[in-house]
């Protein structure tokens, strides 16, 4: 191809910057049956049992989430939940509204050591908002925080993946929550996300529908969308409203690699308006609520360089981002890695697509095809087994002994 003296510097200033973005971007690569002895296991170069990098993510969580003081299976003799003055619902505790008209909305899970989302958690979601916040005039803005300390919501209840058989029936389940979302924003109040702890996949998806966001900076707290790691993608609209905060190369490079982002850096990129100490969470974020509902605060968002304007905000930019993402998934994956893919494609979609709930349509159809794909099983079926490991004692490379 020839190129004009004209356009060569352009020529030459997409080339360069294409080799710098997303430099540090790693796709995890297909799990494969191996032969180990007498008996086959499920690998991967990039996730295996003596791997640092399965050590260090899998087993401290992902975007559905068991925890290693608790069942991954659910046990039937578990005694239903009876509401209580006391105790109203078994997700949340009892809504508080402070006399300025602030609501605050407490996750607290039940005989659980971390939050997760849960389909019942989902439905309680509704009642809760239709009995407490809906027609309630006195409500002005409404703060979700956690009642339990250092943890926000940890991701996605795994077992509800699981035992959903056709997997086609999750997308009507997550069209029920996505429609939650758009509801809960319809009512035209200020949301605010109280962010102590992990907030990870559905969680960190549930503080992207709010209006701002305040974290703490524990080292506890880190925010993620690491569902690439059980072979799945953010259901929830993470694709779609997580790139308007933190630009386009920085949405990539959290969705692909499923990297933590702690506090600092959240703050720096635009994920998170405010870092504070973990003791002053809820009244800072009572009071930025407070200013959100007075208009005398509006959440202001990281101004983009004149590079990633130039990168990120129009089509032939948009290209060398893409060629460069594809190029590198190829290589860790060969290819046969869906979940990356689908992610890129979510995301290409919107663009092209900003307009209606189309975008988050194609997305959750995206979602419960790779939730059917040998995968994404063979990448849970891990995560299971690290979990159980790490319950038991046992040390992360136990399986390659």
């Amino acid at each position: 191809m020839v190129v004009s003296r004209q356009a060569r510097p352009i020529a030459q200033l997409a080339r360069s910057l294409g080799r710098c973005a997303l430099s540090t971007l790693r796709a995890p690569s297909e799990p494969v049956l191996q032969s180990k002895g007498n008996r086959k296991v499920w690998t991967s170069p990039y996730l295996c049992m003596n791997n640092e990098f399965c050590r260090r993510s899998l087993s401290s969580g992902a975007a559905a989430t068991a925890t290693a003081d608790e069942p991954t299976e659910k046990t039937e003799n578990t005694a239903p939940f009876v509401a209580t003055p006391e105790r109203k619902y078994e997700f949340f505790q009892n809504v508080e509204l402070l006399s300025n008209g602030v609501a605050i909305i407490r996750f607290d899970c039940l005989g659980k050591s971390v939050n997760t989302i849960s389909f019942a958690l989902a439905e309680e979601s509704k009642k809760l908002w239709s009995e407490e916040i809906e027609n309630n005039e006195s409500a002005k803005a409404v703060v979700f925080a956690s009642a339990k300390p250092g943890t926000f919501i940890a991701g996605a209840d795994i077992f509800d993946i699981k035992k959903t058989e056709n997997k086609q029936d999750l997308i009507p389940i997550i069209e029920d929550g996505l429609k939650f979302f758009q509801h809960i924003r319809s009512k035209g109040i200020p949301l605010v996300a109280a962010i102590d702890g992990p907030a990870l996949g559905g969680g960190l998806e549930w503080a992207l529908w709010c209006d701002y966001r305040v974290c703490t900076d524990s080292p506890k707290t880190k925010m993620g969308l690491p569902e690439v790691k059980l072979g799945l993608l953010p259901g929830f609209g993470g694709t779609q409203n997580l790139h308007p905060l933190v630009g386009l190369q920085n949405a990539m490079d959290m969705m692909l690699t499923g990297k933590d982002i702690r506090p600092a850096k959240a703050k720096k990129m635009g994920l998170v308006d405010l870092v504070v100490a973990p003791a002053s969470l809820e009244s800072v974020a009572v009071d930025s609520a407070l200013a959100l509902a007075d208009k005398t605060l509006t959440p202001k968002r990281k101004p983009k360089s004149f590079f990633n304007r130039l990168l990120e905000d129009n089509s032939l930019g948009r290209t060398v981002i893409w060629d460069q993402i594809n190029k590198m998934i190829m290589k860790n994956t060969n290819g046969k890695y869906p979940a990356p893919f689908k992610i890129i494609d979510c995301v290409k979609y919107g663009l092209q697509n900003p307009n209606g709930d189309a975008k988050y349509k194609h997305e959750r159809e995206h979602f419960a095809s790779l939730a059917a794909s040998t995968e994404s099983e063979a990448l849970i079926g891990i995560f299971d087994g690290m979990t159980a490991m790490k319950k038991h004692g046992f040390p992360a490379d136990t399986a390659q002994k």
